[in-house]
């Protein structure tokens, strides 16, 4: 992941170990982004501290830094732990901080729900050092006893106004019991700083520091934030123009419900767009699967709930889309946050109905962002993008075709540009190229549902075509 920084800011300068170091060049960090150069040598000075920064600046490695420099590697005990609102969030936290620490041998583990017992037991008992997890699972780990926290030395209470807003205040209160009472550094990060977290800020840090990187602006700069105005039963068409006409490498969808969000993923799944669904119900492996296969890329759109709103960090996700608006101000900018990613240019576009405008200004004005109208293209215009996308790729091909294979087609190629149905015979052949099934890619986490109808090629009215193959009839890899 390459990191925006300026030439002053590098680590070099923060006094870190040659292993952590080395672990940051292997992870092809460059130098410090703005909350690291910031946070990391206040934490290794041992303070508490109160961390707002705006969401997609760094901050897991802000804290993971000093949390792997403090680590004593001969030591087979738990020494720091880090609550996070999520599983996946608890996830991408513990491989991160297994990568800072990789060089000196940190051992860590990920503690969470829906997961298996017995792996998160062995893990412990081969003697993890640092913990990241779910404050539910991880209190169910404290009363077994199946893990102890005598040695903590570092507590990371991450995404803290999430945690509050998902109701873990009494959990967290009761995992701060299995704490040492003397002698732990807390640090508490959060994009937003509400009078609840003021409560746990004064009950669970001592003399805390404050770094307020993101008062003025805790949305990401580097998005361009954009709402188009569409009745609320043509949303789904709307966004099927949208993706066909933006093309974006990867998208998000977030819905509101889990029913939204099957919608929305089965419209598109018709579509023939490579998608898959998000939200809190579906068992926990096939949640790893669905967020693994996105992140190597091979799902191109994600439609979720607000479960994976925070923390989760994909790498050149372009656009985010918000089919449904948020309830408030900050569920808006950690959905937006999910693109322009440490130093990246991104698109939030957001679909809003007449009757949800009045609440949709209400949130951003609340953060101040900069909104722009965005028109719904034209079929005409969704066309116009799909037809240029399709004769890139088949000049790509065909620069890439071998010598005897053009050889022998070129004849054919002259002739039938002089016939006078070359526009049927090139239809024709296209129809042969494309229409192949696509390779099978969804349906991850839904129970069998009947073979989507083709959809027609000419953009996103809804009407599908009488042809009784199954598929896309588009170009493979052209807008997938």
């Amino acid at each position: 992941m390459e990191i925006t920084t300026t030439p002053t800011k590098t680590f070099a300068t923060l006094n870190l170990s040659a292993e952590t170091l080395s672990s940051l060049d292997q992870m092809g960090y460059k130098g410090p982004t703005d909350v690291q150069f910031e946070t990391v040598p206040k934490a290794l000075a041992g303070k508490d501290l109160v961390v707002q920064s705006r969401t997609g600046t760094g901050k897991t490695s802000a804290f993971g830094i000093p949390m792997v420099e403090r680590i004593d590697t001969s030591k087979d005990a738990i020494q720091a732990v880090v609550l996070a609102p999520t599983r996946e969030l608890a996830i991408q936290v513990a491989e991160e901080i297994t990568q800072l620490g990789r060089a000196k041998g940190v051992k860590v583990v990920s503690i969470y729900g829906g997961d298996s017992m017995d792996r998160q037991l062995d893990e412990i008992r081969r003697g993890a050092q640092v913990v990241a997890g779910t404050p539910g699972r991880v209190l169910d780990h404290l009363r077994r006893r199946t893990m102890k926290f005598d040695a903590v030395k570092m507590l990371v209470l991450d995404e803290a106004d999430r945690m509050l807003d998902m109701g873990f205040a009494q959990e967290m209160a009761q995992i701060m019991e299995y704490m040492p009472p003397e002698g732990r550094q807390t640090l508490l990060f959060s994009a937003t700083i509400p009078l609840g977290i003021r409560g746990i800020i004064y009950h669970y840090l001592t003399d805390p520091e404050w770094v307020l990187l993101s008062e003025d602006q805790i949305y990401v700069k580097e998005v361009q934030h954009l709402y188009c105005l569409t009745p609320r039963l043509h949303k789904e068409a709307t966004l099927y123009k949208l993706i066909e006409y933006e093309n974006p490498a990867s998208s998000m969808i977030f819905c509101n419900t889990k029913e939204e969000t099957r919608l929305v993923y089965t419209f598109l799944a018709g579509k023939g767009l490579p998608s898959a669904m998000l939200s809190s119900d579906l068992p926990q492996k096939k949640r790893e699967k669905v967020m693994a296969r996105f992140k190597a890329g091979e799902i191109r759109h994600m439609v979720t709930t607000d479960v994976a709103s925070r923390g989760i960090d994909i790498e050149d996700l372009s656009h985010v889309f918000i089919f449904s608006t948020p309830d408030s101000p900050e569920q808006y900018i950690h959905r937006a946050g999910r693109t322009g990613r440490v130093g990246k240019s991104g698109r939030a576009i957001s679909l809003v109905s007449a009757h949800d405008l009045m609440n949709f200004n209400r949130l951003v004005k609340r953060y101040h962002v900069d909104v722009g109208e965005l028109s719904v293209p034209s079929d005409d215009e969704v066309n116009a993008r799909k037809v240029e996308r399709i004769v890139t790729k088949l000049a790509a091909e065909g620069q890439a075709m071998p010598m005897e294979d053009f050889a022998e087609f070129a004849p054919v190629a002259a002739r039938i540009a002089e016939h006078e149905h070359r526009d049927r015979i090139a239809a024709l052949l296209l129809r042969k190229f494309f229409e192949a099934p696509p390779p099978e890619e969804v349906d991850l986490d839904l129970e069998p549902m009947p073979p989507p109808s083709r959809p027609r090629e000419g953009g996103g009215s809804g009407e599908r075509s009488r042809g009784p193959r199954r598929g896309p009839r588009g170009p493979r890899g052209a807008r997938r």
